[in-house]
């Protein structure tokens, strides 16, 4: 019964870390590679070969000629740092990415796959240490570490990931149109991982007390 119980508990993990992907990256590649098929190969009559769509936001001065994008409504209110948002499609011809950024993203993207895939599956096997009661073992205690490590390193790849879609759109988008830098660092995986280095650090002073009973014995 307990076994199965932990069976569920480690699909679950799994089943968690599947939907957290899907949520955060597989949507928008799918979504970029339909895109890619119908839009990159669809040639207007103009010439206008549709690429992927950009959300950049367009400059407010560009409208109100005003340095400041400055827009005054009757005699009461002013508008400042007008922005507006759109989905712009850029002519394919001009698309033109340097190859350094186009196999950064591919790493990043695998890294980041590889990383939550060891992470389920390290977490899992400190859920069957535990059920076995070996929790207070070296080796669980290292691969509670790991998690830790692992988490650290997400934070960065998912970092890096970010300046380089960033970078790439700067590239494509020119005035007066302008992208607005939204890349955060994921402080809250930072914030879990010093946990996880807290309760491995825990879990190291009770194999120590442990051992220290088993010689009073």
């Amino acid at each position: 019964m307990v076994m199965k119980k932990i069976r569920r508990l480690q699909v679950l993990v799994y089943i968690a870390f599947g939907l957290f992907f899907i949520q955060n990256g597989a949507v928008d590649a799918l979504r970029g590679f339909k895109e890619g098929l119908s839009d990159g190969t669809g040639l207007k009559s103009s010439g206008f070969t549709q690429g992927s769509p950009l959300h950049p936001v367009i400059d407010g001065s560009f409208i109100t000629h005003q340095a400041d994008g400055e827009l005054r409504i009757g005699d009461d209110y002013i508008m400042r740092d007008i922005n507006i948002t759109s989905e712009v499609r850029v002519n394919a011809d001009k698309l033109v990415t340097p190859w350094i950024i186009r196999v950064a993203t591919i790493v990043l993207i695998l890294s980041i796959v590889i990383i939550m895939g060891k992470m389920a599956y390290t977490i899992n096997r400190v859920i069957q240490h535990i059920a076995e009661g070996n929790m207070f073992q070296l080796v669980c205690i290292k691969q509670i570490k790991n998690i830790g490590m692992l988490l650290l390193s997400y934070s960065l790849v998912d970092f890096g990931y970010q300046l380089i879609m960033y970078y790439e759109q700067r590239l494509l988008i020119h005035s007066p149109l302008k992208v607005i830098n939204t890349s955060s660092f994921d402080f809250v995986a930072l914030i879990i991982a010093i946990l996880v280095f807290i309760i491995a650090e825990a879990f190291k002073q009770g194999a120590k007390l442990k051992e220290e009973q088993a010689l009073t014995i």
